[in-house]
Order: structure tokens, then sequence, then C-alpha cells
């Protein structure tokens, strides 16, 4: 999936001088784009909550991208296309599935820290119905306008065209969405997904599985910049470094960055486009 297993959690305090400390250490500054992934528990006790991680990272960084994703709209037909990712049938979650709504709060397991820069005043969203983002900041606007449907991976590909970097706050590469657009330039073909909305069923373009995602750390390791928030291991990584290794490693060989989970449909359906 899209989520990823954040550090453990242990009795350590920190405020908001320590995150913003913790940012300029490896080196972001106003003139910084990035996009963040970001686990609340992974830094231990912090004062303020995830109020004090968005204030901290808005007054350090010049704009700022989340993902917003709503998994909650999504819903599984009967039937679709072959080698989707996705076993068909009627599933028990259609019945709870909700409307996409631009206010709709962000799935539980995207994390409290997006959601509350949802909320910010000054924060804007884009109306991807499954795969919204949520950016503040000097370029918000034009990050978001760009994404589409069958683009939703467009504001992540911005970010890796113009200097940006990704920055994981106390997460693994299984949340690392920036990974998928290095997939995708590399010729992965995205999956098809339909989700509620208040006119209609709607298709949308989805990304693989990323719980093989982890494998591409020994070979980014020589970019990446490291420090430490309380409990939390922060890690800043320029976007198009990122974008570019992925594409070789899948180039070179085609299941790079896979999993091995018997059942793992998307994996699966991957190879089985590759062999076709």
């Amino acid at each position: 999936m899209l989520l990823g297993t954040p550090t453990q959690s242990v009795s350590i305090q920190i405020g908001y001088r320590d995150v913003v400390r913790g940012l300029r250490e490896i080196g972001l500054n106003q003139n910084s784009i990035v996009v963040v992934h970001s686990s609340l528990k992974s830094f231990g006790h912090v004062v303020g909550g995830a109020e004090t991680v968005i204030g901290a990272l808005l007054s350090v960084c010049g704009t700022l991208l989340m993902p917003a994703f709503t998994y909650q709209t999504m819903i599984t037909p009967e039937a679709g296309p072959i080698h989707n990712g996705i076993d068909y049938g009627v599933a028990a979650d259609n019945l709870e599935a909700e409307f996409w709504d631009p206010s709709l709060k962000i799935h539980k397991d995207i994390g409290i820290i997006p959601e509350t820069l949802r909320r910010h005043p000054s924060a804007k969203r884009s109306d991807h119905p499954v795969m919204s983002c949520v950016a503040v900041g000097k370029y918000a606007s034009e990050i978001l306008a760009l994404q589409k449907l069958d683009d939703p991976l467009a504001p992540f590909a911005w970010v890796a065209d113009h200097n940006g970097d990704v920055v994981m706050l106390g997460t693994s590469h299984e949340t690392n969405t920036m990974i998928h657009v290095g997939e995708q330039r590399a010729g992965r073909k995205l999956f098809t997904r339909w989700a509620l909305t208040s006119e209609s069923i709607v298709s949308v373009s989805w990304p693989g599985d990323s719980s093989g995602f982890p494998a591409i750390a020994p070979h980014i390791q020589r970019f990446v910049k490291r420090a430490q928030i309380g409990a939390a291991a922060v890690q800043r990584i320029p976007a198009d470094d990122l974008v570019k290794i992925t594409q070789t490693l899948i180039r070179n060989n085609p299941t790079a960055l896979l999993c091995n989970a018997p059942d793992c449909e998307r994996c699966r359906d991957v190879r089985a486009n590759i062999r076709s």
C-alpha cells in the first residue's frame, strides 16, 4: 500500500523549537519545496501535538505538500479489467463507502499531521476523490491544479521536477509516494479504481503496492540527509534523484521494488503485465 510503519514511540518530550532545529539540520529553508510523510507518534510526546509539527514545517519551508488520501470513498465492482491488481466481487466495504467531498476527513491511516494541515486556514486541497493532496505555500495552487483523475501523481512529479525534496518524519519508504512517480516514468502502468462522488461513480488511476519500497534504501543512501527529532528518524531525500534511481532500478530489473507477499494482488498483476 501507500502506507508505512512508523518508528516505535518512546517516552521523549519535544517542542516546537526541537522540530524546527531538526528540520534546519537536514538543510530545509524558505526556498524548500517538500513532500512530507509523517507519523506523530514516532516523535514521542510532542507538546502541542500535530499543530506543533505543522507550525514548525510552515515556519521553515517555503511550500509544503502532503497526501490527503481518502480511501473510504473507494468501491469494488463485480467485474473489471484483467491484471488490474484487484480481486473483483461484491465487497462488504462497499456498503460503508463515503461520498467524496472537499471537506471529507483524510483517511485515518494517512495520519493526524496531514489532517491537521488540511484544517489550516491557509491550506488548499485538490479535488481528486481518492488521492487528493493538501498544500500551503508559494506554489500550492500551481501544484494542486495539475492533479487529474488519470494522473494522481502529477503534484508529486512537479516537486521532483522543481528541485523539491521528500521529507520523512518517522516513516519508512512504504509511505514514499514519490517512488510511484519513478515507477510510472519507468513504464509501469497505473491500475484502475472506482470512487463515489456526489454525482456518479468515477474511475481513477491508482499506483501499485509500496510494501517492497524499503529495498530502495541502499541505492539512495548517498543522497539522504538525516537527523533525529525526539524518537523520530528524519530523512530528507532529493525528489529528482529518488525518481531517477527508481527508474534505473526498474529498467535494469522490471520486478524491482515489488513485494513477494503471495496475497498482494497489485504486485502479482504487475508481474503478469510484465510477462504479457
